[in-house]
């Protein structure tokens, strides 16, 4: 399910106002308040668990959790990338750059800069929206980008409209009142749109001899991300394509920008065929939306890629020798 950067879950630790204190959470995840920010770059915390530790901190009701992370945060937090982030000489290039990077920081999620019509959208792809953790892990994400655009230009600069894939939550104020623009919810994608005059501005600190080595630092440590964690994007883009149906290698390869046979070729390197780490995301996703049991068979089946309950109830218990409604009572 990939993993996130323990400075991302110290600093949302950092601004809970639910029952537990920081360090309880942290403890949780096996961290600690004081952990040294160099080496919270460098370790990690799964996917599940830091949308678990999101929900204990937000409990029911705290639906502006998201909006004080990103309050909270500098593009210093996150070490080179930070840096590249700022030094870019243009608003445009730094969220090309936090695109191109974010996979120093976290494997769990991929952004994309669609260009469209009078602007671009920066768009955040391979996270679910399954549970509330990872819903308020979508809006965290896109609050830090906006927080860090509004810090890093030279003039104001506003995203033109906010969208969530979740459902609206029971307040939906916070977010208005943070992304300063319409916010919209139910929508295709998590994303923000920028105008041509906002991709445009220019930064505070752009630095193209600096950019240079930071770049050249930020390509090394991307190849080795790269390397060592293909299984994991192609399970990130398998998750993120459930809802338009059964993963096809040939999408997926798409997504990541290589060819079916390159794809094939580098999955059988590592041992693995698509079909393999496919039906691993797929069962991932199931065990995880059958863990709440607010979500009904039949959803599950959908969000998971099957066109319907018995062929997922079929390929369940393919995969774990049990139905899915035995999995859920066993739980």
């Amino acid at each position: 399910m990939g993993a996130v950067s323990a400075q991302i879950v110290l600093r949302l630790a950092a601004v809970t106002r639910g029952p537990e204190t920081p360090r309880a959470l942290l403890a949780r995840v096996g961290l600690t308040p004081d952990l040294d920010p160099a080496r919270a770059l460098e370790q990690t915390v799964e996917a599940e668990a830091y949308y678990d530790l999101l929900e204990r901190a937000a409990g029911p009701d705290d639906h502006g959790l998201p909006f004080r992370y990103a309050a909270s945060v500098t593009p210093d937090d996150y070490g080179a990338m930070g840096l590249a982030v700022k030094t870019a000489s243009t608003v445009e290039g730094s969220l090309r750059r936090l695109a191109r990077y974010v996979l120093v920081l976290t494997d769990s999620l991929a952004y994309e800069l669609r260009p469209e019509a009078g602007g671009a959208s920066m768009v955040l792809r391979g996270r679910p929206h399954h549970r509330r953790g990872a819903c308020l892990a979508n809006e965290a994400g896109l609050a830090a980008i906006t927080s860090l655009m509004r810090q890093i230009a030279a003039s104001p600069v506003q995203p033109t409209s906010a969208s969530f894939r979740h459902p609206r939550p029971a307040s939906s104020a916070p977010h208005e009142a943070f992304f300063g623009c319409p916010v919209r919810f139910g929508a295709p994608d998590d994303a923000l749109a920028f105008d041509a005059a906002g991709l445009a501005a220019t930064t505070r600190l752009g630095d193209a001899g600096l950019s240079d080595y930071l770049l050249a630092h930020l390509e090394a440590m991307r190849a080795r991300r790269v390397d060592q964690g293909l299984e994991a994007r192609v399970r990130r883009e398998v998750m993120d394509s459930l809802c338009d149906g059964p993963p096809s290698r040939a999408r997926i390869a798409r997504r990541l920008g290589v060819s079916e046979r390159t794809l094939a070729r580098r999955l059988a390197d590592e041992g693995l065929t698509f079909r393999e780490v496919a039906d691993r995301a797929r069962r991932e996703v199931a065990e995880s939306l059958l863990a709440r049991p607010e979500h009904a068979l039949a959803e599950v089946a959908f969000l998971t890629g099957f066109a319907d309950q018995s062929a997922f109830q079929r390929a369940f218990k393919r995969w774990s020798g049990r139905t899915p409604q035995a999995f859920r009572q066993g739980l």
